[in-house]
């Protein structure tokens, strides 16, 4: 066939259509002596050597990823969940009264994921006493959920799977986890730390 040629309105430039094999045609930039694209009837390939139907359908739901494996630059990646330790110290408050609480948050757009839960009570305790540790939870949607445990004597308690699932909710996830205690007394010599093992994620 014989070859089509334009010349560009805005820059003046001569542009041709040549058939370089059967059924394969380039746009040609005859001025500058450079190719465009080149295209058949499965695909059009820029000046670059990217196809179009490869890169398209790496976002094609459903469908397989056009660019293999090994060219994936895994450096690049982050795992999907990072463990962390972090722990609360509030304050006991007195009278049977929770003093105020401490709060581990989420990083921003992530969720807390408890993994571990332990309660500690530490310092002395006086006679009759009874320290409450309240352990909440926040959800995204602003909604709680909540376990306390109490101790009458300096030691550690660690959550227990079926109580870790009380402080779960389908379909939500856990952007702040609160701490707070009280004393039976008026006063108190004793503290309290919980230390939250988990995954951001």
């Amino acid at each position: 066939m014989g070859k089509v040629r334009i010349v560009g309105d805005v820059s003046g430039k001569e542009y041709q259509l040549v058939e370089t094999a059967s059924g394969v045609f380039k746009i040609r930039n005859v001025t500058d002596g450079t190719d465009i694209v080149t295209a058949d009837n499965t695909t059009i390939t820029d000046v670059g050597g990217v196809k179009l139907n490869s890169h398209g359908s790496r976002h094609a739901y459903g469908q397989p990823d056009a660019l293999p494996a090994a060219s994936i630059d895994r450096t690049q990646l982050r795992p999907l969940g990072v463990h962390f330790v972090k722990s609360a110290s509030p304050t006991p408050g007195v009278s049977d009264a929770y003093g105020t609480a401490v709060d581990i948050n989420a990083e921003a757009n992530k969720s807390i994921v408890l993994l571990y839960v332990k309660l500690s009570w530490g310092g002395t305790f006086g006679t009759g006493e009874t320290v409450t540790i309240r352990v909440t939870v926040t959800f995204n949607d602003g909604s709680t959920a909540y376990i306390e445990k109490s101790a009458t004597a300096v030691g550690d308690y660690w959550l227990a799977d079926s109580e870790k699932a009380s402080l779960m909710s389908d379909g939500k996830y856990v952007t702040k986890v609160s701490v707070a205690s009280k004393s039976n007394l008026t006063s108190t010599s004793v503290t309290t730390t919980v230390v939250v093992y988990g995954l951001s994620i």
